[in-house]
């Protein structure tokens, strides 16, 4: 029964992770610093870390408790995840959502869920379990590298009907190397969440010596990643708006909706990392391999279809949608065998 409580956590944290980049769509006409600038506040330090103050019994005192290396370890693979998180965004500018989902979303699963199963459950990596796992995660990747493949063929397809496809090709290349680049770092996210929870038993000294319960537990954990992350993206954030002169656009006519929708985009995120911290929970001690990597692939699932619904197939051929489908259809699979995996874990 927790296997399914489980996904159906990680599934809902995906419903999140893929859709809180929506408001994006109504912010085009902003720099990306003011942009995104705005969003990093909200998402990594204003509502996570606010919302843990607030339920969170002796938030701070816990971290009494915890070896520095530990401390120091965990913030320093979020920062990580902070860099990626900016790289991430830029991505996204240049590709869209489909691809940009993918590429990053995809790297994200690999690396995020494999080096987590090393550093905790490496004994089990042959035996049947393990090895349905591995293979699920594997698979997933395999379904991530075929909507990549369906991404620039996408492209191809637009950018044949357009006057400047030298261009556009230009623009692609160097967003796939971002948004690779931004999954890598980024894994730092759930590495970090691992380190802190398994090693430091940061969650588990918030349960047992201060009385939260465990689903809020977890929220001393990833206090200290959003802190980490916040440190990278907010602060290289501010340098932009430094460098280029455009803190005035936050008094500026439009400011209050700008912010708003950062607001609603850091609100969604946290929903995400929120319910996928419960979901990795309840999966047990595979949590943060079989979690991650089902959290990663509904998002991407999700990610393509909502490309699909706001236009960005629009003009692409029928082989590039087939690509997709194939995809897509794969990544449902590889959905399918992690959970099987975790199941018949002991």
């Amino acid at each position: 029964m927790d296997t399914i409580t489980g996904i159906a956590f990680a599934l809902l944290g995906a419903v999140f992770l893929g859709t809180f980049a929506l408001p994006l769509k109504y912010l085009q006409k902003h720099a990306w610093e003011n942009t995104w600038g705005a969003f990093f506040l909200f998402a990594m330090l204003v509502v996570p870390v606010g919302f843990a103050m607030l339920v969170v019994k002796d938030l701070w005192v816990g971290f009494a408790d915890v070896p520095w290396s530990v401390i120091l370890g965990v913030m320093g693979l979020s920062f990580l995840w902070g860099c990626g998180f900016c790289c991430w965004g830029y991505g996204l500018s240049l590709l869209g959502l489909s691809i940009g989902y993918s590429l990053t979303m995809g790297t994200m699963a690999l690396v995020g869920s494999i080096v987590p199963f090393f550093l905790g459950s490496a004994e089990m990596a042959t035996t049947v379990p393990g090895m349905v796992v591995i293979g699920g995660i594997l698979i997933c990747i395999l379904g991530v590298a075929i909507n990549g493949i369906a991404g620039t063929k996408r492209e191809k397809s637009q950018a044949a009907a357009k006057a400047k496809a030298g261009e556009a090709k230009k623009n692609v290349l160097f967003g796939v190397f971002i948004c690779v680049l931004a999954g890598v770092l980024s894994s730092g996210l759930n590495i970090a969440f691992h380190i802190g929870n398994n090693v430091g038993n940061i969650a588990k000294i918030s349960e047992e010596q201060f009385k939260n319960p465990a689903w809020l537990a977890g929220l001393s954990t990833w206090t200290l990643v959003f802190i980490g992350g916040g440190i990278s993206s907010v602060g290289y954030s501010a340098f932009l708006l430094t460098k280029n002169k455009s803190w005035g656009v936050f008094a500026s006519k439009g400011a209050s909706k700008l912010l708003f929708l950062a607001f609603l985009m850091a609100a969604g995120h946290f929903a995400c990392i929120f319910f996928y911290g419960i979901g990795g929970l309840k999966l047990g001690k595979l949590g943060t391999s079989v979690g991650f990597a089902i959290f990663q692939s509904g998002a991407l699932l999700l990610g393509n279809a909502l490309g699909i619904f706001t236009g960005e197939w629009k003009g692409a051929n029928t082989k590039s949608k087939a690509w997709l489908g194939a995809g897509l259809a794969v990544l449902i699979l590889g959905i399918v065998i992690v959970s099987v995996g975790n199941a018949i874990t002991p």
